[in-house]
């Protein structure tokens, strides 16, 4: 019987320009006949019953339809077939994050969302630890509209809706990415050749007996922290969710929201804690049905309005926007309470997360931040660890990349690094290795490899690891910028674009737009610059021996027409660089642009050895301003021998 993958299927984008891959199975050497723009191509099924014919290079264009049969009489037909480049787009959360997480920050690009010609196919998570799946279990072709937009990769669809401007070619975004994945997760056993510590568990995540243990025991352990914490809340047995009950204000303290538990007595609390605050509306509101605004919220929270449930989250990063039914708030004094409940002593109603608000349009809307007043719940112990099967080696590569090395591609976007933050020595090589063997897996030794620097983010306020370790995304970041050596990549700097309280930041719109500029001249032939200034060369001079004053010159290049400063919220100075001598001390250095804004001048004083390392925005985030081209892209971080060859 003839079968085809879930890629060759209807709305299904083709790639442009090159010879294209069409695949699927049938019985044994039975003769498959594929019928497309008025040529036909034919193929034999091998032993194992699969055809692969390759259809001439075509230039963009459609909507076309396809035929597929056998000699034995089975057919499909596909439709609504476009010509375009195809782009496959991996990584972790900040690839995966939908526009339905983003919608309220792009109302004008999601109401002119349609097009037939940008398209998206996405893979459900699924892993595999045996062997590579040959076809994908899920995924279809969809095209932008508007019931289809909000489960758009954001970041993929604004780089597609770019890329479209810029050519007027179809794109098809194949989405293979999922929240919390590591490197390693998205490469093959091949490409972790030497890493042997990935090979043994990949080897033992294999065992599919193992894996459902680790799955029950997870779920063990959520049903019984959870459940030891409602049991000993005395807030669902009161009926705290109707607000302070009459007599017991003198046990609920005060604090300002939003706010760190950490500032707080709060610090360090793991349990249940419940919040209660008073509101007044209008009459006009009170009849509205509305919304309620309250940021990001760790871990979880469950909120009610006059002692009625209106919604909950289970985890720590979606804004929380909750809707309050037509006819639940009152003229006058309302009631909002809020459960929250902490895992792992990072409590928090992030600050800086958006205004914390009952809403109903743009001008009407009550402001929630200010006094509330809180009382503890239930205390507990610290959550049992989760173990996160679908992130080990080689389980994402196997489950959902290889069944797409099939079919032909324009290229690959890749957004990642945060997972591996714990373990960055180890980034660049393993970004070679999958680089390098995603390159075989095409057949296409110069397939283009665009990627995105991890963003600033002010990772000091998370316990990223469970003994307290703060991750370490400054030296993951120079390791993605070494990776640049790698010939037919390119890099969007993403150091303005993040958001230092949130590990999913909102600017999506720009990130899609820098990687579309690098398309453009990686795919294109652009000549147009589309990366920020490049460290050409760095000179050092000592101007006072005895005092330890050294001046250095870092002349730049990608910056024609000079450079400026700029920084949305952190000023004009620069106070991100710093020089380091032999021992490892590290010196502050004063720095500003040359007459010619083509070079940065540094001045250090005090140093008691010779500059040997020049660093520029080697933190989670950057202090003070940034510096640009006059194209508008950013510097990317770095650490740099001032002997170094570049």
């Amino acid at each position: 019987m003839l079968r085809l993958p879930r890629l060759i299927s209807d709305g299904m984008v083709l790639q442009q320009k090159k010879k294209i891959h069409i695949w699927g199975w049938d019985e044994p050497e039975v003769t498959v006949v594929v019928s497309f723009l008025g040529k036909e191509y034919t193929a034999v099924a091998d032993e194992k019953g699969v055809f692969s014919v390759y259809l001439k290079e075509l230039p963009a264009g459609g909507p076309y339809s396809m035929e597929i049969r056998d000699e034995q009489g089975d057919e499909k037909m596909l439709y609504d077939i476009w010509v375009g480049d195809v782009w496959i787009c991996a990584g972790q959360s900040n690839m995966e994050l939908p526009i339905e997480r983003v919608k309220d920050k792009y109302p004008e690009e999601i109401k002119a969302c349609a097009n037939p010609a940008i398209r998206t196919f996405k893979i459900t998570e699924h892993t595999e630890y045996a062997a590579p799946l040959t076809d994908h279990l899920t995924g279809e072709w969809k095209a932008a509209a508007d019931d289809t937009i909000l489960a758009f990769s954001a970041t993929a669809y604004f780089f597609a809706r770019r890329m479209y401007e810029l050519t007027g070619v179809p794109v098809g975004l194949i989405n293979a990415s999922l929240g919390g994945s590591r490197i390693e997760s998205w490469m093959s056993q091949e490409m972790l050749a030497g890493y042997d510590e990935f090979l043994e568990l990949a080897g033992q995540y294999a065992d599919k007996e193992f894996v459902e243990a680790q799955l029950a025991k997870n779920q063990k352990n959520q049903e019984a922290w959870h459940g030891a914490v409602n049991a000993a809340d005395r807030g669902l047995t009161a009926n705290w969710k109707d607000g302070i009950p009459e007599g017991d204000e003198d046990n609920w303290n005060e604090v300002e929201l939003p706010f760190f538990f950490k500032d707080t007595e709060l610090s360090g609390f793991i349990g249940s804690v419940w919040f209660s605050r008073r509101f007044t509306v209008s009459s006009g509101l009170a009849k509205k049905g509305g919304q309620v605004w309250l940021g990001t919220i760790v871990d979880s929270d469950t909120v009610y309005i006059n002692g009625e449930y209106i919604g909950e989250t289970g985890y720590q990063y979606p804004p929380r926007k909750y809707k309050i039914p037509a006819g639940l708030l009152k003229e006058g004094e309302n009631t909002i309470v809020v459960r929250v409940k902490c895992e792992n002593g990072n409590g928090r109603f992030t600050p800086g997360k958006g205004k914390l608000y009952a809403v109903w349009n743009e001008d009407e809307r009550v402001s929630l931040e200010g006094r509330w007043r809180y009382r503890v719940g239930a205390v507990h112990k610290q959550i049992e660890e989760t173990d996160f099967v679908n992130w080990k080696p080689t389980g994402l590569y196997n489950g959902m990349m290889a069944p797409c090395h099939n079919y032909t591609i324009a290229g690959i976007l890749w957004y990642q690094g945060e997972a591996n933050s714990w373990r960055p020595e180890s980034y660049a090589n393993l970004t070679e290795c999958m680089i390098k063997g995603y390159r075989e897996k095409w057949n296409e030794p110069k397939l283009p490899y665009l990627y995105v620097q991890l963003p600033n983010f002010s990772s000091e306020i998370y316990d990223i690891d469970r003994n307290g370790n703060t991750c370490q995304w400054a030296k993951l970041r120079e390791a993605q910028r070494r990776s640049l050596a790698i010939p037919n990549t390119g890099m969007v700097v993403a150091m303005d674009l993040g958001e230092d309280n949130d590990l999913h930041p909102l600017n999506k719109k720009d990130i899609g737009a820098r990687l579309a500029a690098q398309a453009a001249v990686k795919l294109y032939g652009y000549t147009v610059e589309c990366e920020g200034p490049t460290v050409k060369n760095i000179e050092v001079s000592c101007t006072d021996e005895a005092k330890g004053n050294y001046r250095l010159v870092i002349s730049c290049e990608k910056c024609t027409g000079g450079m400026y400063a700029y920084s949305e919220d952190k000023g004009e100075e620069f106070l991100d660089f710093e020089v380091l001598d032999a021992s490892g001390a590290v010196y502050s250095a004063k720095a500003a642009l040359a007459e010619a804004k083509d070079s940065v001048i540094l001045q250090c004083t005090g140093m008691t050895g010779a500059p040997e390392l020049v660093r520029y925005c080697y933190s989670n985030t950057n202090k003070g301003a940034l510096i640009y081209n006059r194209e508008g892209f950013p510097m990317s971080p770095f650490a740099i021998g001032v002997k170094e060859d570049l």
